[in-house]
């Protein structure tokens, strides 16, 4: 199959319109054919990026096979009412990707990312040679988050269909033909990369990305807000977490580093994770301006604690770096998240009770009163309807946001949140057996959660199976705790005491292994 018949013109969308934020994220991507003119603009670049983010937003991607749906089963995070016939969540929940549903599903990935791909792919080729007639901060932020978008969709690529475990064999794996990464636009299929390729292509893309937007980004605080009066008059600029800024680009770096996990990489991730909890730890406000009223507003990125995450905030976006809108976001959950689930509800997601005490060590009758994780109280529904007695994880939950909520919290997932910044310093410092210093981030995030409680006197060991128990609750319902199981090269996890590479690959479409590539 050659990756260029993806390109469905998604990043045409040559009518929208200009005149508000929302414009950039509630139009349907158009499939018609290009115009010739589409980038003799800057509006032609800002379409074709917002194209990108809105492909991404779709099923095939973050708005559902990326987020809430097929990594938490694979990771078995959750279950499905019971039923006697098979279907496709209950197909990767066993681990069978080969199945008719579930097959589906993985080619679906794997096209829908390389879609976005050749897309991002075509902007960065016309934008060649446009630095002196493209306005500077278009064009820096612009390239900046297009080769942040390839970077990110060859990550996850790498990180379903890869190998895991990757510092403990990184020669094998340097070394091993493993994705295409793609990025050219032409006609002629892209051959396989070996891993040291992709991860020199990732970091290659993401260092370019951080230098283009460290000056221009609204993020960074570089400038105040009349220095982009002009070119934010169409609200382009608006909600920068809802895009892949300055510091969702480092923290995506800090990713790419912990996954190859070298003690040098891990030394840059740990580099990069102390520059945003060092920018962001205390709340940065990120000026915007708001298309409702046309007043000022201020967007803070910072955790939310006991007391402020509520039903109306419980998608935590407002500790997202980076979140993707998803249109119809209720529609998609439609079936799956069901707080009151009955028992012929096969699709209905829920936690067994035994699962909810074993992620949350038993949140309902803690030892000491003043320990209640409000993951679990707060984030959490419990079914008593049915005969499958369960909890429900509702952070999604679209009917929990009320009209004045859900523009900042509805129809949004998270896909790099702050969290998981704290938590990767915190096994780059126990791995290099500074455990007091991870305990004070671990414990700063503990805290924010209502476990006041603090860990203390770990020894390295400890400390890290402490941080893979705050990956269990903190992403429940965002598919990061597969991509940290299969890093550390976990060999047990929930049902599944032995788990190999078969369990945590999913397999290359046919049309790929039929044309030469090998897994």
């Amino acid at each position: 199959m050659k990756i260029y018949k993806f390109i469905i013109g998604i990043a045409t969308l040559a009518s929208l319109s200009l005149t508000s934020c929302n414009d950039w994220f509630d139009v349907t991507s158009s499939n018609e054919i290009r115009e010739k003119d589409h980038y003799s603009s800057d509006n032609g670049f800002k379409q074709s990026l917002i194209g990108c983010y809105l492909k991404m937003g779709e099923s095939g991607l973050y708005g559902k096979n990326l987020s809430w749906f097929m990594p938490d089963y694979i990771a078995n995070q959750t279950r499905l009412v019971p039923n006697g016939s098979a279907n496709e969540a209950l197909g990767f929940q066993v681990h069978n990707y080969r199945a008719t549903q579930t097959r589906e599903t993985c080619d679906a990935i794997w096209s829908s990312a390389y879609n976005v791909i050749v897309n991002a792919n075509e902007a960065l080729q016309n934008m060649e040679g446009k630095e002196s007639s493209m306005n500077e901060i278009n064009y820096h932020v612009i390239k900046g988050e297009l080769l942040a978008v390839r970077a990110l969709m060859h990550f996850d690529l790498l990180r379903l269909y890869g190998y895991g475990n990757w510092a403990a064999r990184k020669a094998a794996l340097d070394a091993k033909a493993t994705i295409p990464y793609v990025t050219t636009v032409d006609k002629n299929m892209t051959p396989q990369a070996t891993g040291a390729e992709v991860f020199a292509g990732l970091v290659s893309d993401l260092t370019q990305s951080i230098d283009l937007l460290k000056d221009y980004d609204p993020a960074c605080g570089v400038h105040d807000k009349d220095f982009y009066t002009d070119v934010n008059s169409d609200g382009f600029y608006n909600r920068r977490n809802t895009r892949l800024n300055y510091y969702a680009v480092e923290a995506l770096l800090a990713q790419v580093y912990m996954w190859e996990g070298s003690a040098d990489s891990r030394q840059k991730a740990l580099a990069l994770c102390n520059d945003i909890i060092g920018k962001l730890g205390g709340g940065r406000t990120i000026i915007w301006k708001s298309d409702r009223g046309g007043s000022d507003n201020t967007f803070v990125v910072s955790l939310s604690t006991a007391s402020t995450l509520s039903a109306a905030t419980s998608s935590l976006i407002g500790e997202a770096l980076f979140a993707e809108n998803v249109n119809n976001l209720s529609k998609l959950l439609t079936n799956y998240i069901r707080p009151s689930y009955a028992d012929v509800d096969y699709n209905a997601i829920y936690l067994t009770e035994s699962q909810m005490k074993d992620i949350y060590d038993d949140p309902s009758t803690p030892d000491d009163e003043s320990i209640v994780d409000v993951r679990a109280t707060k984030l959490l529904s419990v079914n008593m309807e049915s005969a499958v007695v369960g909890y429900v994880p509702v952070k999604f939950y679209q009917d929990h946001f009320s009209s004045s909520s859900a523009y900042y919290y509805g129809d949004k997932i998270p896909v790099i949140r702050l969290p998981e910044v704290y938590l990767m310093a915190a096994e780059c410092l126990a791995a290099q057996g500074n455990v007091e210093e991870a305990e004070k981030l671990v414990n700063h995030i503990r805290e924010a959660r209502g476990l006041y409680t603090p860990l203390s006197g770990l020894t390295a060991e400890q400390m890290q199976a402490e941080i893979g128990k705050e990956y269990r609750k903190e992403f429940l319902g965002e598919g990061q705790i597969l991509y940290y199981y299969k890093r550390t090269g976990a060999v047990s996890i929930p049902n599944f005491p032995d788990m190999t590479d078969k369990d945590y690959l999913l397999p290359y479409p046919d049309i790929e292994t039929a044309s030469g590539r090998v897994q």
